[in-house]
C-alpha cells in the first residue's frame, strides 16, 4: 500500500512539473498564438490623426483659339490634422480663389503636350498654391487628395 501511495504522489509530482514547465517555457496548450488581424481591423484601430475637408469641384474650360475646346472637371479634398478644421475653413474662400487662378494657367500648359494629365503635378502643384496661401498654417495640410479628374472634349 506504501509503494502505490508513493508512487501516486510520485506521478502527481511529475506532471504537476511537466504541467509548469509547459507553462514557463509556453509550450503546447499554453502556446501564445499569433492573432491574425484583417484590414478592417486594423484600419479601426489605427488612430485616426486626421480628418478630410472637401474642396468644391473646378471646372477649367480649355480654350481652342476663340472657342471652348473642352473642359476639365477636378475635385479633391485637403487631408489635415485633427482639430485644425475651423483654422483651415476660415482660409478656404482665399484657398479657392487661389486653386482656381492656379488651375486655369496650369491645367493647358500641362496639357499641351500630353493626352493624359499628370495627376503627379496636379498634385504637387495644388500642394504648392495650399503653403503659398496657408504660410505657416500650411503644416496642418497633410496631403492633397485628388478625388477624381474627367475630361469632357
Amino acid at each position: 500500500m506504501k509503494k502505490v501511495l508513493l508512487f501516486v504522489v510520485l506521478l502527481l509530482v511529475m506532471a504537476g512539473a511537466a504541467v509548469g514547465t509547459l507553462f514557463f517555457l509556453k509550450l503546447g496548450p499554453f502556446e501564445e498564438k499569433e492573432i491574425v488581424k484583417t484590414d478592417e481591423e486594423l484600419e479601426l484601430e489605427k488612430e485616426i490623426t486626421t480628418t478630410n475637408l472637401k474642396i468644391k469641384p473646378f471646372t477649367i474650360p480649355m480654350f481652342q483659339g476663340e472657342r471652348v475646346a473642352g473642359s476639365i472637371k477636378v475635385q479633391f479634398e485637403l487631408e489635415i490634422a485633427m482639430g485644425q478644421e475651423e483654422l483651415i475653413s476660415a482660409q478656404m474662400i482665399r484657398l479657392e480663389d487661389a486653386y482656381l487662378r492656379d488651375l486655369y494657367v496650369f491645367m493647358p500648359r500641362l496639357l499641351r503636350n500630353k493626352e493624359t494629365l499628370d495627376i503627379n503635378a496636379l498634385k504637387k502643384r495644388l500642394k504648392r498654391v495650399t503653403k503659398k496661401v496657408l504660410g505657416e498654417d500650411a503644416t496642418h495640410v497633410k496631403d492633397v487628395l485628388i478625388q477624381s479628374v474627367a475630361d469632357n472634349k
